[in-house]
């Protein structure tokens, strides 16, 4: 659910989901033809914006008719470090509210770490999304849920285990009755597809759940530039999941930013992700995404 100005150490997702930390690289040569007949941004007209509170922009409804934002996923926790501050993010209830009177769809995502079990991460991350739901108005208490699996800091092992996905995203599912969306960076997501396979059921669990990859791959000229129509899309055959349900196609600065909106807002670089499909689909996702705060489950 995010270098990417998501990660909390990384330089600015240093927050989101959270980052990707991809460099732009360029295409092979079938692949730069295929992208640019085959794609267009008008394909992908909902945008999702991902933030924390290393984030400073302004949360108002000019995100939506100005930038054409449709959801907002903040960040709400991080890790479980028993009695750290840091394990939520301070800002997730006001802006939560922000983002509710804004009228935008609310999304929550934590960021996953090796510090605790899965379960109890999952327990964390749902104590502190349903405390700040809570504060809304009845009718507003809808929430996309989405966890960060992704290294943390520069530690490339620094990530939770894939048999602690597999316990946070039961223990999510069985409490609220909702998928969660997984979020992570296309090479990472082929970097644990043996000890994906390896643990009993996970394979399985993570496709009936929504993927959210990022990807800054485009196509580049001599000189570096992106090519407009260069787009590469992220590719995650051979993983659990038959395709993306969200593309984070850039951290601010990087990625294929020809042809999308450039990553700022307010002077701010900050993640922009696409939605795969048309807008009434996105509209069918985030609805069927959405947990109304209220547990199913213990």
């Amino acid at each position: 659910m995010v270098g990417r100005v998501l990660a909390l150490c990384v330089a600015s997702l240093a927050a989101m989901p959270a980052s990707a930390q991809q460099r732009s690289v360029a295409a092979s040569p079938s692949a730069r033809p295929v992208a640019a007949k085959t794609v267009s941004p008008r394909d992908y007209p909902s945008v999702v914006l991902d933030l924390s509170s290393h984030n400073t922009i302004p949360i108002d409804n000019t995100l939506k008719s100005r930038h054409g934002i449709g959801l907002v996923i903040h960040r709400a926790t991080l890790g479980r470090d028993t009695g750290s501050p840091n394990d939520v993010d301070s800002v997730f209830p006001d802006r939560t509210l922000e983002i509710a009177r804004a009228g935008l769809r609310l999304g929550a995502y934590h960021w996953a770490t090796p510090t605790d079990t899965g379960d109890r991460q999952a327990d964390d991350f749902l104590r502190v999304v349903k405390a700040a739901c809570d504060l809304l108005p009845p009718s507003q208490r809808r929430v996309v849920l989405a966890i960060d699996w992704e290294p943390h800091g520069n530690d490339p092992d620094h990530y939770m285990r894939a048999a602690e996905v597999d316990r946070f995203l039961r223990r999510a599912m069985a409490r609220t009755g909702r998928g969660v969306l997984v979020y992570a960076y296309e090479n990472f997501i082929h970097e644990q597809r043996d000890e994906i396979a390896n643990t009993p059921g996970l394979w399985a669990l993570l496709a009936r759940n929504p993927l959210w990859v990022a990807n800054y791959k485009v196509s580049t000229d001599a000189m570096g530039n992106p090519l407009r129509g260069g787009m590469i899309l992220p590719r995650v055959a051979g993983s659990p999941w038959p395709d993306w349900n969200l593309w984070q196609y850039t951290s601010g600065d990087n990625g294929p930013i020809a042809d999308f909106p450039h990553g700022k807002i307010a002077g701010e670089l900050v993640d922009r992700s696409v939605f795969r499909g048309p807008r009434a689909g996105f509209d069918r996702f985030v609805s069927n995404q959405s947990w109304d705060c209220i547990y199913r489950g213990r």
